[in-house]
């Protein structure tokens, strides 16, 4: 993938920094159902028809290229940037993908919306003009097969705080408690 990044999103010294900030929250976020710190947690993610299956943690620790690869996995398709996205929404997602594995359904997340620049924002349907989108703490997904109002639900017990429910698609989001119907 071919991306721009914003805000020095390559720069070396704030890499580093938002990396260690970033393992260290993840880190004390323990993964719902995780049976053991050796194992490892994928993130398995459909977006735009591809399939990625990205190592997030590894023996109870972030894996930093697991999560620059999910960053660009949650970029903006239309503009095309990638940002460093809350480490937490992904500990939401990989929460409800292990506790559906627990139960014996394996499915992948379909990402229909992650980060999203104010261009894209303001072309985008029904959009919040201070969407949780823009700061990359949001995403909109399905799963096949999982009906839309269960998803939310789970979304929620995984520490999604903002959590809309929309006809072909759930909003979760890492900012406030909120709930709402579109």
């Amino acid at each position: 993938m071919n991306y721009h990044h914003q805000e020095s999103f390559l720069e070396n010294s704030a890499r580093r920094s938002f990396i260690k900030k970033s393992i260290l929250f993840a880190a004390s976020v323990p993964l719902y159902a995780q049976a053991s710190s050796n194992e490892e947690t994928l993130l398995h993610i459909i977006r735009n028809g591809n399939t990625y299956k990205i190592p997030f943690m590894r023996n109870g620790k972030m894996e930093e290229n697991g999560y620059y690869d999910l960053c660009k996995i949650f970029a903006d398709t239309h503009d095309r940037v990638a940002v460093q996205m809350d480490p937490n929404l992904f500990s939401v997602l990989a929460k409800a993908q292990q506790w559906l594995a627990s139960n014996h359904v394996n499915r992948p997340i379909i990402l229909t919306s992650g980060y999203r620049t104010e261009h894209t924002n303001r072309m985008t349907e029904g959009a919040a003009a201070n969407s949780m989108h823009l700061y990359g703490k949001a995403a909109d997904i399905h799963m096949s097969g999982i009906p839309i109002d269960y998803l939310a639900r789970l979304m929620r017990l995984c520490g999604g705080s903002g959590i809309g429910i929309y006809s072909g698609f759930v909003h979760v989001d890492t900012w406030k408690e909120r709930s709402w119907r579109g």
